[in-house]
C-alpha cells in the first residue's frame, strides 16, 4: 500500500507557515493554551496548598477570616509606611508558606502594572496640587486645555507621587493577602470555609459551580481539540474566531442544560431547597496551638495597626 501523492509533500502555503520561526501564534492554539493553563493553575495551587508551611497547618476558617480583617485595617491605612509594614507580613508569611516568590511575583506584577498606569497621572501638578518633587518641562505661559489648566511649570508633585505609590501599594499588597489565602488553601477546603460565613442557599450553588467549572474546560478543551484534528491545512483565523464563538455558544447551551438535568435530578431525590443546611460549628476546642498561637499574634497586630491608623 502506497502513500498518496498529496500527503508526500506539503503544501507551499503549510510550507511557509512551517519555516516562519517568527509564526504568529494561531488563534484555536491561543485558546487552548490558556485553556490548559486554567487548569495547571489550579493543580499547581493544589501541590502549594498541600505543603508543609505556616499558613498551610493553620484552620481554614480562622486563616480567612484573620486574613480578610487584615485587608479591611490595610484599607484604613493612608500612609506609607503602613502600606509598606502590611507587604512585609506578606512576605514573610509567604516565605514561611513555602510559596515560590517567582509564582507570587507572577500573580502580582499585572496588579501593580495596571494601577501603577492608573496612578501615574496623579502625579503631575495640573493633576494634583502640591510642592514640586522634579520639574519637567516649563512653558512661557500656562495653557487651557478643555477643563484642564497646564500650568507654565510641569512637575512632579510630592503630594501627587505618595497617593499614587499609595494607591498601588494598597493595590498589590491586598492582592498578596488574597493570594496567601488561595495559595495556602485546597480547594474544596477553601469552598467549605467560605461557605461557613455565607448564606445556606448559596453553600450549594458555590459547591456544585466549582465541581461543574472543570467539567465545561474539558468539553471547551475537547471541542478545540476535535476542530484541530480535522484541518489538515492551515485555517485562516476569522475562520478559527467563528469555529470558537461558536462552540462558547454551544458550550454556553449546554450548561444550561446541565443545569436543568441537575436541578431535576435534585429534586427527584427529595432536596427541599428551603432546608437549612446544617454546617459544621466552629469550637474553639478544636483549635491546634499553631491556630491558638496565630490568633494571638493577629489580635495583637491588628490592635497596634487601628491604634496606628488611628494617630
Amino acid at each position: 500500500m502506497e502513500i498518496p501523492e498529496w500527503l508526500k509533500y506539503q503544501t507551499s502555503g503549510y510550507r511557509h507557515q512551517a519555516s516562519s520561526k517568527k509564526q504568529r501564534e494561531r488563534f484555536l492554539d491561543k485558546t487552548l493554551r490558556h485553556v490548559l493553563s486554567f487548569t495547571e493553575d489550579i493543580m499547581f495551587n493544589e501541590t502549594v496548598s498541600f505543603k508543609r508551611g505556616l499558613l498551610q497547618g493553620i484552620e481554614p476558617r480562622l486563616k480567612i477570616l484573620s486574613l480578610i480583617i487584615f485587608i479591611i485595617i490595610l484599607s484604613l491605612q493612608r500612609s506609607i509606611n503602613g502600606m509598606v509594614i502590611f507587604l512585609i507580613i506578606s512576605l514573610s508569611l509567604m516565605s514561611l508558606s513555602r510559596i515560590p516568590l517567582s509564582l507570587f511575583l507572577k500573580r502580582l506584577l499585572p496588579v501593580f502594572l495596571f494601577t501603577t498606569v492608573i496612578a501615574f497621572p496623579a502625579t503631575f501638578n495640573f493633576i494634583v496640587n502640591g510642592d514640586p518633587l522634579l520639574i519637567l518641562y516649563r512653558f512661557d505661559t500656562s495653557h487651557q486645555v478643555g477643563p484642564i489648566e497646564i500650568p507654565s511649570v510641569i512637575s512632579l508633585t510630592r503630594q501627587g507621587v505618595s497617593s499614587a505609590l499609595i494607591l498601588t501599594l494598597r493595590a498589590v499588597t491586598s492582592l498578596s493577602i488574597l493570594f496567601l489565602i488561595t495559595l495556602t488553601t485546597p480547594p474544596t477546603m477553601l469552598i467549605k470555609a467560605i461557605t461557613y460565613f455565607i448564606p445556606d442557599t448559596l453553600k450549594s450553588i458555590i459547591s456544585i459551580s466549582y465541581r461543574y467549572i472543570f467539567f465545561l474546560i474539558r468539553k471547551l478543551e475537547q471541542f478545540i481539540m476535535g476542530i484541530k484534528s480535522r484541518n489538515i491545512s492551515a485555517v485562516s483565523a476569522p475562520v478559527q474566531q467563528r469555529l470558537v464563538t461558536s462552540r462558547i455558544g454551544l458550550l454556553f447551551s449546554l450548561s444550561l442544560r446541565l443545569s436543568n438535568d441537575l436541578e431535576r435530578a435534585i429534586e427527584s431525590r427529595g432536596y427541599n431547597y428551603k432546608s437549612k443546611v446544617q454546617s459544621s460549628k466552629f469550637k474553639v476546642s478544636e483549635l491546634s496551638s499553631i491556630d491558638i498561637m496565630w490568633l494571638f499574634l493577629s489580635v495583637i497586630f491588628t490592635g497596634l495597626m487601628i491604634w496606628k491608623s488611628l494617630d
